[in-house]
């Protein structure tokens, strides 16, 4: 006959239920419906114990453990370590309604799925499900995740597989199960042999139901051209944010073409892209470097372990800061800021700045960031090309060296801010003198006529008073002046 916990509830001493000392702590948080721990997860094991541990011992009563756990409300996190076929234990917990994430570890999990249902169907907070080392080779467990995921209501978010023995083919099975939650935003397939039809599924999925997934890891599978073929059509216009595809060793240089072609789209939402552990070689990291050329949104790009040299990072040196021209450089990319450990490969010349270009893009303003990598690449500013607005954008340069002045703030400090300063100086005067080099005329001539309108107000002004003897040789050396200026003009040759 089944207990009725509710009813002996308020007599029931939580001394009398568990002996560990951790697991009655515990179980009075549950029933006090306070936090467990500042995470709000709660670990069922067996072995050694931590502090949000429950420990499963042979002959206690887990009945009440699902009890309290189903009346309380601020649990946030379950996960199974241990395999649990208490009946009792499954029927208390299906009330509760606030656990988001629920995680099996090392487990068979297929009977338990099936004494979950009820907890599925009723808990509308479920967000996450994951497994990681546990067994569903069997159709029949296949099935009761399918169900499970069926039945919940829609708030499903994020679903995490990774180590799992599956049967042949079952995996389809549940990523067809994902279509009715088109709210899925995270899916993890961690080392589940995925291959063809797997990704034929994925693309499916994306294409009609999913429409708000933000991340798909899909690490350590057997994913090769056809595969990744398959799967990045469905990508493109996507709300993708985070793609990670290490250690897919089958993909080769047309596969990552394919790949490369998401960054390319204008309407890419990339902001990370793992792809460490993979044959990419020098040909691979052009083709991604090439890709990123016109791309403002990856700031992540993991290449560790891809077998990359010298020549395969000089491209992307080029992309960071490409010093050929100053346009060039400013239209460089300072959104990247990581490339995964490639300096651990091989010695690079002290000139081959990825390292610091990367650590630039960092800055937020990037409007400052494309100003210090034209201070840091170019100690000259060819005016040549401004030439053609005459001197009238003299004023702009000066604003931009001020302003490139300015930023040096938030990159350097002490010494080397101080001998950027100076440099900026230098260029600023440089600037200057070529215009006015340029266009001697634009320059002398406005200047020049100021001066002569003051020698006239000033030679007027000489005339109306006394005629003494200083005041007529003062009045006779603005003459002069005037009239050097005059000759300057060409206006006239006005007497010494």
């Amino acid at each position: 006959m089944a207990k009725n916990y509710a009813a002996l509830a308020d007599t029931i001493k939580i001394e009398d239920i568990t002996s560990n000392d951790i697991n009655q702590t515990i179980l009075r948080r549950l029933k006090d419906n306070i936090s467990i721990h500042y995470s709000d997860k709660l670990h069922l094991i067996k072995g050694d114990q931590d502090h949000n541990d429950y420990i499963l011992d042979d002959g206690e009563d887990i009945g009440w453990l699902g009890y309290y756990i189903g009346q309380n409300t601020t649990l946030q996190s379950l996960n199974f370590y241990q395999p649990i076929d208490n009946e009792s234990f499954f029927k208390e917990i299906s009330c509760n309604t606030s656990i988001q994430k629920v995680y099996f570890n090392f487990v068979d999990v297929g009977e338990m799925l099936s004494m979950l249902g009820k907890f599925f169907q009723n808990n509308n907070s479920l967000i996450e499900i994951g497994m990681e080392d546990c067994v569903l080779n069997t159709a029949e467990g296949v099935h009761q995740l399918t169900l499970a995921i069926g039945n919940c209501n829609k708030s499903l978010k994020h679903l995490s597989l990774t180590d799992n023995e599956i049967g042949e083919g079952q995996l389809v099975n549940i990523i067809t199960a994902l279509s009715v939650h088109p709210q899925i935003e995270r899916l993890t397939f961690t080392r589940m042999n995925i291959d063809r039809n797997e990704c034929t599924a994925l693309a499916t999925l994306l294409r009609c139901t999913t429409t708000q997934l933000q991340l798909l890891e899909l690490y350590g599978n057997n994913i090769d051209d056809e595969a990744i073929g398959l799967l990045v059509p469905a990508l493109c216009g996507h709300t993708l944010r985070d793609l990670k595809l290490g250690s897919n060793r089958s993909i080769t240089i047309n596969g990552w073409k394919a790949v490369s072609s998401l960054l390319e789209a204008p309407d890419s939402k990339l902001k990370t892209l793992h792809i460490h552990g993979n044959n990419i070689g020098d040909d691979g990291a052009l083709v991604f470097a090439n890709s990123l050329t016109n791309n403002s949104t990856l700031y992540h790009l993991d290449l560790d372990r891809c077998g990359i040299t010298l020549d395969g990072w000089i491209p992307f040196s080029n992309l960071l800061c490409d010093t050929s021209s100053i346009n060039k450089t400013y239209l460089s990319n300072h959104t990247l800021r990581y490339l995964g450990d490639y300096h651990q490969e091989e010695e690079y010349p002290d000139h081959f700045d990825i390292s610091a270009n990367l650590e630039i893009n960092e800055h937020e303003n990037k409007q400052q960031v494309a100003m210090f990598k034209i201070l840091h690449a170019h100690s000259h500013f060819d005016m040549k090309p401004f030439f053609e607005w005459d001197i009238k954008v003299l004023p702009i340069m000066i604003e931009w060296f001020t302003k490139a002045a300015n930023c040096t703030n938030s990159f350097e400090e002490g010494i080397k801010r101080m001998v950027r300063l100076i440099q900026v100086g230098k260029m600023t005067l440089t600037a200057v003198f070529d215009f006015i080099k340029e266009f001697p005329m634009l320059y002398i001539e406005p200047v020049t006529r100021k001066a002569i309108a003051e020698y006239t107000a000033l030679e007027e002004e000489l005339q109306g008073g006394d005629q003494m003897v200083e005041q007529q040789a003062r009045l006779e050396e603005v003459r002069r002046c005037k009239a050097r200026a005059m000759r300057r003009l060409g206006l006239g040759l006005g007497n010494e």
